[in-house]
């Protein structure tokens, strides 16, 4: 992998000081070139979809500790997504009231 590495980087330098017209050209090969050699199962943050840590203990939401609506004072205000992120008004599950999880993609919508 060193190896791989010192060819990508003497390939880098080879072309520092190439001329604008070649500059689009190059972009667009180190782009598809990118994708080809990207590791096919990339990594996530523990917290999120496919991480080690995703959705471990978390939190009931309030509406089932007390279904009657009686919050008591010192009961926490915060709702949270699925990443631990604090839910906030148009993020996750905003509309439909609902976090999908894509555990292929490793995503959250």
């Amino acid at each position: 992998q060193v190896l791989q590495a010192t060819k990508l980087r003497a390939e880098f330098e080879s072309n520092r000081s190439c001329p604008p017209e070649a500059q689009a050209r190059l972009m667009k090969e180190a782009r598809e070139k990118m994708v080809t050699m990207a590791h096919p199962d990339k990594y996530c943050i523990p917290g999120m979809p496919g991480g080690s840590l995703f959705m471990r203990n978390p939190p009931l939401p309030m509406s089932v500790c007390f279904p009657d609506g009686d919050l008591p004072d010192d009961a926490p205000k915060r709702e949270v997504n699925p990443d631990w992120t604090t839910k906030e008004e148009g993020g996750y599950a905003s509309g439909s009231g609902q976090v999908i999880v894509d555990f292929t993609t490793k995503s959250m919508t």
